[in-house]
Order: C-alpha cells, then sequence, then structure tokens
C-alpha cells in the first residue's frame, strides 16, 4: 500500500505544478507598439499624416549667438530606424538646427522625442547652450494649405515653446517648406 501512496502523492505534486509555460499573447498592433516602445525608449511617433519637412521660425529664437534657424522633421523610414536604433551621429528624423557664429549652424539631435498629428516634442543638449527643449502644436490646416502652395502658406503651420539653458521663447511660429 505504502508504494501506490508514493505513486498518488508524486503525481498529484506533478498535476500541481504544471510545468508547461504560460500561452503567449498573440503579437497584434497593441504587441507590436508595447515591443516598440520598449526598443524606442524615449522615442515615439504616432502621426497618421506626413508632416515631413523644414519649419522655420518667422522670428529670433535664442540668444545672439545660437540661433534656431530650422525644425526638421522626417518621413516614416527615419522615424523607424532612429526607433530601431540604426542612428546617425549627424542626423535625426526630429532635429533642430541652430546658427552659430561664423555662419556656421549646429545639430541639436534628439535624446527624446514625441512625435503625433498634433505636436513634435523634442529634448536634446548643446556643447555650448546645454539643455534645449522643443514643444509644438501643429495646425493641420495650415500645414495643408503650406504644401498645396508649395510652402508659401499664409499661417503657421506650428506654434512651439522653445527653452535653450534657462531661457525660454514662447509662442514661437514656425511655417513650413518642402525643403531642396
Amino acid at each position: 500500500m505504502r508504494p501506490f501512496i508514493v505513486a498518488v502523492a508524486a503525481s498529484l505534486l506533478v498535476a500541481a505544478c504544471d510545468l508547461t509555460p504560460p500561452a503567449q499573447p498573440k503579437a497584434g498592433p497593441a504587441a507590436e507598439a508595447t515591443s516598440n516602445t520598449a526598443r524606442a525608449g524615449a522615442f515615439a511617433h504616432s502621426q497618421t499624416g506626413d508632416l515631413s519637412g523644414y519649419y522655420l521660425p518667422g522670428a529670433q529664437v535664442g540668444p545672439d549667438d545660437f540661433q534656431l534657424t530650422t525644425v526638421f522633421v522626417g518621413q516614416e523610414p527615419e522615424f523607424r530606424d532612429w526607433e530601431d536604433g540604426k542612428r546617425s551621429a549627424t542626423f535625426a528624423p526630429v532635429m533642430l538646427e541652430f546658427l552659430v557664429p561664423g555662419e556656421q549652424t549646429e545639430r541639436v539631435l534628439p535624446e527624446s522625442y514625441s512625435v503625433s498629428d498634433g505636436r513634435v516634442r523634442m529634448t536634446g543638449t548643446s556643447p555650448e547652450h546645454g539643455r534645449v527643449t522643443f514643444d509644438a502644436r501643429l495646425d493641420q490646416g495650415a500645414l495643408s494649405t503650406a504644401r498645396r502652395n508649395l510652402g508659401e502658406g499664409e499661417a503657421s503651420a506650428m506654434t512651439a515653446v522653445v527653452v535653450i539653458g534657462n531661457r525660454t521663447w514662447s509662442g514661437v511660429k514656425l511655417n513650413w517648406q518642402g525643403g531642396d
């Protein structure tokens, strides 16, 4: 009788400790988004339309020795590459360009960004001027008009707050231009 009790106890113990791994959820849009977010870290984009182009400020933004000249927003493949870790030391899907003394430009690449149909946010660092943040609202109507008119839109496509170091420029208007 004793071997029978040991066999029954062992069977119950094995049944209680199901060694089958738990079922994994099927990969779908939600699972892929979670995976992309984990890979991307501080980089995310969710725009459904094409926001690509150059956005130019209508007035001086920044101190005399570090003036914002261009905000660049890239296309979908550039965002995917960046978020997949394929990064350049000189180019990013969202970046800011500044005019520095000597008619030179300095690019500030993102340490983080978030881009959607209605907003573009980015943070980066300039070696000389420290932390740079850009937070803009997009006006889709003005962007559409500018695209139709090849950059000759009447209204600003973006309105932003730009912070360079400890100084803030609010209400910065930027017009869209397609580029070269």
